[in-house]
């Protein structure tokens, strides 16, 4: 009797497991293929993350991204700006294209065995690609500080205490910040919340402009009906103030004045630019008449000197060097003692013109501008630098110009003039002049160091009559003490 074969339980388990297999394999196979109809994960577009999304899916989480409104923070105000406002477009299908190579892979098989072995995919950062109006930007937040700015008040003069009333805090836009904060946010898709860089406006000085308003009401309020010239420089930020009135009325500069005794700064800085080495004895007694005592014997001496003992030549050479220096309206034909000699007037800017005068004396001139310009350069040469040194290389040292303003501040004639209203922290370098008692023309031409920062000043009045000397001098120290006051305003 035959015994009927076995079932080949081997073969049927083999069988099996290759049905299992292919049909494992085929599962993943299908798996695999349908992640080419999605973004790989770890792709991003812009910053958006779009991995395992589909492309449809991708470009509205792009869009949705990006073209959410942004949220600006304005102090305590909040606005919302659309980009669209500022013309701002995603460029979704080039962007979208670069990520088309991502969804395949060059080498099907070998990125089938990885994502049988699970290994990531590599990830990917499509860089945001987008274009916007800078110009709508621009004009969105010109438009949003004129709504919501609120600039402080300036400070007013106020003549009747020679200072200013303060003005009132506000607060502005920072308007180039804010569009570089604007322009970060619409880049970014996530980041969408601007906090506005606004400037507060706690304490505004007050501005040349405001104290050459105390000026003229000063001015007005001692009546003076005369010519007016003043010339100021803040020393520490090159600002300057240039105030030329008429009865009280502002008229253009420059305006030529009688030099008077002033004209001692421009002999004094012509004998240090001809000077070489140490002074002499006989040379500082020189200089210290004609500045601190104003003897115009000392002066003429100086003026020989630099003319190698030849006045006219003196003369020549002062009015040289100041046109070197840009100071067309100042001159010196003459000596000054009333038995010296004296030589042709000039013809300057200032005296040339018919609409006004102050019948200036013809051999000795300048204006407030010139005058206070010269003083501006002996403060900077003094520090290392300034166009003394620069016009006459080599004949200018620090030193030499430090000595002259030490000379201009022992001109200690009491507390008259600038000197009046810069007490009693000021310490005033300057050289005064009047012509007669009564008066028609006064001046004073000062450096003056303090507390608050130092400034050079120059001032000219002319009467059409005369004036007292005391009324012209209240004017001068009322005018001198508004000015120290805006540097100082505390008081110091």
């Amino acid at each position: 009797m035959r015994q009927s074969r076995g079932l080949n339980w081997l073969g049927v388990f083999s069988g099996v497991c290759l049905l299992v297999g292919t049909g494992l394999l085929v599962v993943e196979l299908v798996a695999y293929s349908r992640t080419f109809a999605t973004y790989p994960p770890g792709l991003s577009l812009g910053g958006a993350p779009v991995g395992g999304l589909t492309e449809a899916a991708a470009l509205e989480q792009l869009v949705t991204a990006y073209n959410s409104p942004l949220e600006l923070r304005y102090r305590d105000s909040l606005i919302l700006l659309a980009p669209e406002v500022v013309g701002f477009q995603v460029e979704s299908a080039q962007m979208l294209s670069e990520a088309a190579r991502y969804q395949t892979n060059e080498n099907f098989w070998s990125g089938f065995w990885d994502f049988l072995w699970l290994q990531p995919r590599e990830s990917a950062q499509i860089p945001l690609k987008v274009t916007y109006s800078p110009e709508k930007l621009q004009s969105f937040l010109e438009d949003l500080a004129a709504r919501y700015d609120r600039p402080g008040s300036p400070p007013r003069a106020n003549v009747g205490t020679l200072g200013f009333v303060p003005g009132e805090p506000g607060h502005a836009l920072d308007l180039t910040a804010a569009f570089n904060a604007i322009d970060a946010a619409l880049h970014s898709a996530e980041n969408r919340v601007v906090t506005l860089p606004v400037n507060e406006q706690t304490a505004i000085r007050p501005s040349l402009e405001t104290l050459g308003d105390l000026i003229r009401d000063d001015v007005s309020v001692h009546q003076f009906p005369g010519v007016f010239s003043l010339y100021l420089m803040d020393l520490q930020t090159g600002r300057e103030l240039e105030i030329n009135l008429f009865n009280q009325t502002d008229i253009s500069g420059p305006v030529a004045f009688s030099a008077m005794s002033t004209i001692k700064i421009p002999v004094m800085v012509t004998f240090f630019a001809q000077n070489v080495g140490d002074l002499t004895d006989d040379e500082k007694l020189l200089l210290q008449r004609s500045i601190d005592e104003s003897a115009n014997t000392a002066t003429d001496l100086l003026i020989r000197t630099v003319g190698r003992g030849d006045e006219r030549r003196g003369t020549q050479t002062i009015v040289e060097d100041m046109r070197g220096l840009g100071l067309n309206n100042t001159y010196l034909s003459g000596l000054l003692d009333v038995a010296g000699a004296v030589y042709s007037p000039l013809g300057t800017p200032a005296n040339s013109r018919t609409d006004i005068s102050t019948s200036p004396d013809p051999y000795n001139q300048t204006t407030a501008e010139d005058m206070g310009t010269l003083m501006v350069m002996i403060y900077q040469c003094s520090r290392g630098g300034g166009a003394l040194m620069a016009a006459f290389p080599g004949e200018f040292m620090p030193e030499e110009c430090r000595t002259m303003i030490d000379l201009l501040t022992r001109n200690e004639v009491g507390p008259i003039f600038i000197t009046g209203g810069s007490l009693p922290n000021g310490v005033v370098a300057h050289k005064h002049g009047w012509d007669r008692v009564p008066l028609n023309n006064v001046g004073d031409s000062a450096i003056v160091f303090t507390p608050g920062g130092d400034y050079a000043m120059t001032l000219y009045a002319h009467h059409p009559e005369t004036m007292g000397f005391e009324e012209a001098n209240r004017m001068i120290i009322s005018i001198s003490t508004a000015v120290y006051n805006y540097f100082n305003p505390s008081g110091s």
